[in-house]
């Protein structure tokens, strides 16, 4: 791929993640795109031929560059803390949050052309969720006994479960509600720890 072609793709992805910012999962294509990018639709279709493929570029960058960009809190004050910054990321942009949710359809999906790399892209994240709450309870953040795999698979239902109930229920308190169901998480992982 040519320098020009790669600043092409560049913008057109940088152009998709704006047209997403502006509208819904649903009513974004090649018009819109084009538009926000500032490009002909042709030449967005020239970039990205296939549709699937510039969808996951664009979660490439901005829920994969979220994610990264974030994940020094894991490394400075552990997983919670990091996934109570994504949680105030989701409501700082809550596109990004619908776009994400609208596309874990396709991470089901078999047969679909971009689920094995939704679903890479989820098992990895579920995984770094894991080491990092391994990590967490060596350094004392988290009870000594802790489960990380079984405290990965609640933290990360919470994480996703308030994500959608902020999109779906207007009275949805979301880091609040993080931060309460965190407490009563940490007293049943050193309940368990010590039995």
């Amino acid at each position: 791929m040519s320098d020009s072609d790669a600043e092409l793709r560049s913008r057109v992805v940088t152009g998709a993640i704006a047209a997403y910012r502006a509208g819904d999962f649903h009513s974004v294509g090649h018009v819109e795109i084009a538009r926000a990018a500032d490009l002909d639709v042709d030449d967005v279709r020239r970039a990205y031929p296939i549709w699937d493929l510039l969808v996951v570029a664009v979660m490439d960058r901005w829920n994969n560059g979220s994610r990264r960009a974030l994940w020094s809190v894991a490394e400075r004050d552990g997983v919670v803390a990091y996934l109570r910054a994504r949680l105030q990321a989701g409501l700082d942009e809550p596109s990004l949050v619908r776009l994400r949710i609208a596309l874990l359809s396709a991470a089901s999906t078999p047969g679909h052309p971009a689920e094995g790399w939704f679903r890479a892209q989820y098992d990895h994240s579920f995984e770094d969720i894991t080491l990092g709450l391994s990590r967490d309870v060596v350094a004392g953040r988290e009870p000594e006994g802790t489960s990380p795999r079984h405290a990965a698979e609640q933290l990360v239902a919470l994480y996703e479960g308030l994500q959608l109930q902020a999109l779906l229920r207007d009275d949805t308190e979301v880091i609040g509600g993080f931060d309460r169901a965190v407490a009563r998480l940490r007293v049943g992982w050193r309940s368990s720890a010590t039995v």
